[in-house]
């Protein structure tokens, strides 16, 4: 065994600031778009559940198949993008999950819904990795941070303006129109993407591709305990990351008995908090680690001020008023945030940029493994009690659960040698 570094150079065309500029731009729209898709569905829940006669248990089943997909997807993702390039890569996968919303419009039966939800999971895995690539390419190191930042932010504003926007398409054009007016724009930015994107020359990409073959990552991984604690972290947290993606304006229509506009109104508190949490759970890691605190040391730290802050899911099922509620639920979805700024971090805290594409598609695996499970337990819940307390209080717990045995598992957060057979 003989230590490997790995060097990807990429050589960016001769193009002008603003036209990396208006690239990021159009991924930062893309972002926007992908996560208004994958949320519509839980605006609409509240309407489908009752037409359709569907219980939590098959909306559970529906949610899965994206998660299980989106899981999935993050495993191989990554490799296709750097097969096919940037340029085919996207506008195949923007393609896929357009098409998918659309077609989520004339979903009739459990079937359909979870097949067209399959497909949108297995095509927006693309998204990340894609954008990553191609701000790697294009950008020079100076600028690279602030592009992904830029980038990133669509999550958030994807997940804000959903809950409105959502709730006015279904109240004043039906849901299946709702499909159809937020999965459509992903046929416009396909044309501006084709029209604008020009693919860069590379310089030693293929090589590095070839030398830093998946599945020996895999085993190499596997090997070491700060990765099994990383995947078991995101196993067991990520399930509250779904629940509150996912539950809320089935929980506020059935048992706050508010309207969908005003779940759409309210809910942009909370997903705001999000936004904060990713902010302030990266730029407090950064301030520790700037001043000298060791990365084992910022990770224990703001991931157990996170999980503090997510342990607010259990008041806020007993919050009697929808204000009170979307106080301490907002204050979940800002320990969420800020717990994921961190640990998805983690893969750089112990690998090299060579093989952090290839662990983080691991981890998400991961996550996605608990999620589904917890989706189906939280159906039956539901199903079984006619109640949502069991779900926010264990929502509550997992974080700490997580953070009890992602360090029990880890140990000590610190940088691994990368080893691959030479």
């Amino acid at each position: 065994m003989q230590a490997v570094e790995l060097k990807t150079e990429f050589v960016s065309p001769p193009t002008t600031k603003g036209y990396r500029w208006l690239i990021c731009i159009l991924l930062f729209l893309v972002t926007v778009n992908n996560y208004m898709d994958r949320q519509l569905l839980s605006i609409v829940a509240p309407t489908i559940t009752v037409q359709f006669h569907l219980t939590a248990y098959d909306l559970a089943l529906i949610v899965d198949c994206f998660i299980a997909a989106y899981g999935l997807g993050q495993l191989f993702s990554g490799r296709f993008m750097d097969w096919v390039g940037p340029r085919l890569g996207f506008s195949m996968t923007v393609l896929v999950w357009s098409f998918a919303s659309v077609c989520t419009s004339l979903a009739r039966t459990l079937l359909s819904f979870g097949l067209f939800r399959f497909v949108l999971g297995l095509s927006e895995s693309g998204n990340f990795p894609g954008g990553a690539k191609v701000i790697a390419q294009l950008f020079p190191p100076q600028e690279r941070t602030m592009a992904m930042g830029v980038f990133a932010s669509g999550v958030s504003l994807g997940a804000l303006i959903t809950p409105p926007v959502a709730a006015y398409l279904i109240v004043h054009y039906g849901w299946r129109s709702a499909f159809v007016f937020v999965g459509a724009p992903g046929f416009l930015w396909l044309i501006a993407w084709l029209a604008f994107f020009k693919p860069p020359a590379r310089s030693g990409e293929r090589d590095a591709i070839e030398a830093s073959d998946l599945s020996r990552h895999w085993w190499f991984l596997l090997r070491h305990r700060q990765v099994w604690g990383l995947i078991l972290g995101r196993f067991i947290e990520e399930p509250a990351g779904w629940f509150l993606f996912s539950w809320l304006p089935l929980y506020l229509k059935t048992f706050q008995n508010l309207s969908l506009m005003n779940i759409g109104l309210l809910l942009t508190v909370p997903f705001l908090l999000l936004d904060m949490g990713f902010l302030v759970g990266g730029w407090v890691a950064s301030f520790m680690l700037s001043h000298g605190s060791s990365i084992d040391r910022v990770r224990r730290v703001t991931m157990f001020a996170s999980a503090v802050c997510m342990l607010s899911s259990i008041p806020a099922v007993f919050a009697h008023t929808p204000n009170s509620f979307i106080f301490w639920i907002s204050l979940s979805t800002f320990g969420h945030g800020s717990w994921s700024s961190n640990i998805m971090s983690m893969p750089g805290d112990i690998l090299p940029h060579t093989s952090v594409g290839t662990l983080y598609g691991l981890a998400a695996c991961g996550g996605s493994c608990g999620s589904i499970l917890f989706m189906l337990l939280v159906g039956k819940l539901i199903d079984v009690h006619h109640s949502f307390v069991g779900p926010f209080v264990i929502v509550g717990l997992l974080p700490i659960v997580g953070l009890i045995c992602t360090f029990a598992a880890a140990g000590k957060i610190q940088r691994l040698p990368f080893l691959a057979a030479g």
